[in-house]
């Protein structure tokens, strides 16, 4: 098997008694989300995790040492040891240094995947896994309303795409309008789960399909007041999503902008000493405009300008040492250099993981980068 394979496979250990009342001790794939093989349960028989065949769990990635750790049941408890792997076996973020007792929902991080460890009467368990395939299903329906880059042309679109552990409601997109504008939108649907994510997938189709009704796509503000009442949180269940939408003119060279509880998207350009904030100040989607028309801006983009629109997962992450972060200490990200060979949305996600010490992301972290000619 390609060590550079991301791929799970499991051989079945034995299994507790088959009663809906069996405590089962349960191995669950988080991290890579769309890792076809979920689960694994562990049984009397110790497993061993590691990157070849040959193990009971494999995690085909260079990360992952040929026999990175086992995990046995001893008296009731599942008892991890990592077994002298190149990259260590963390649990909750701290590498371990000698066999460690696993409490229940402990994570375990193995390389680039994360495995949550569950522990519960196995009718508790098959529901929460219920729940699990209907996040999943979810979370695949908005990756699928993501569009396709944009490597050539006037305006060029790369983004990145990190989702967390956590089923959240982030979307962005972008599309040229009829008279040869160009849109683009990012939006933030507020909490996690599944009605979140198709509260971000809704709001993403009907911006890719031209619009809420009655309002120009070019007109800022009036697809924000649009969306505002098609969104209205009383018929939304109380649910709400920001959002930063955009219309660029290839002729005049001028951006219009709106922002609906948003932060700001910001402009480098060459020579400035400092990004540009181009944000205005609205209520989120959904709260109601109470009759006002939203405030929108406008920017000039000068050629060579590059604009960055993100998510707050990005930066509202917690530092090892317990320290908050804010989007202060993202932004100076944004104006240090590039990385010769890494592009410029995966150097943006990178510096992310790095602020947030590199524990996984507890929300979804959307990054998208235009460059404009």
């Amino acid at each position: 098997m390609d060590d550079t394979e991301r791929t799970m496979i499991r051989r079945t250990a034995p299994g507790p008694a088959p009663g809906e009342d069996a405590i089962l001790h349960v191995l669950q794939v988080e991290v890579p989300p769309e890792d076809p093989a979920r689960r694994v349960i562990l049984g009397e028989l110790p497993i061993r995790i590691g990157r070849v065949t040959g193990n009971d769990l494999v995690l085909a990635a260079p990360e992952v040492s040929r026999s990175h750790c086992s995990i046995v049941l001893e008296d009731g408890r599942a008892i991890v040891n990592d077994l002298g792997s190149t990259n260590g076996t963390h649990v909750n973020d701290q590498r371990l240094t000698a066999p460690t007792p696993l409490e229940e929902g402990a994570r375990l991080r193995i390389g680039p995947f994360v495995l949550a460890y569950l522990r519960g009467p196995r009718r508790t368990l098959e529901r929460a896994a219920e729940l699990e395939r209907n996040l999943d299903r979810a979370a695949r329906y908005v990756r699928a309303l993501l569009p396709p880059a944009i490597p050539e042309g006037t305006v060029r679109a790369a983004w990145r795409f990190e989702p967390s552990v956590r089923v959240g409601g982030d979307g962005f997109g972008y599309r040229v309008l009829p008279d040869g504008r160009f849109a683009v939108w990012l939006l933030d649907a507020a909490g996690h789960g599944i009605d979140s994510a198709l509260l971000a997938a809704s709001a993403m189709t009907v911006l890719r399909e031209g619009g809420p009704p009655g309002a120009e796509p070019g007109d800022c503000a009036a697809v924000l007041a649009g969306l505002d009442t098609m969104f209205d949180t009383e018929r939304h269940d109380g649910l709400f999503f920001t959002l930063w939408y955009g219309v660029y003119d290839p002729h005049t060279r001028r951006l219009v902008h709106v922002a609906g509880g948003h932060h700001a998207a910001y402009l480098v350009t060459p020579g400035a000493p400092e990004p540009l904030a181009l944000g205005t100040r609205n209520l989120p989607v959904g709260a109601g405009l109470w009759g006002r028309a939203p405030q929108s801006g406008e920017a000039e983009i000068p050629p060579g300008a590059r604009l960055y629109l993100f998510s707050d997962g990005a930066f509202e992450t917690q530092r090892p040492d317990g320290k908050q972060n804010a989007l202060a200490d993202f932004l100076p990200v944004l104006h240090a250099p590039p990385v010769p060979g890494v592009p410029e949305p995966e150097r943006l996600l990178e510096a992310a993981r790095v602020l947030a010490g590199g524990a996984e992301f507890d929300d979804d972290v959307s990054i998208l980068v235009l460059d404009f000619d």
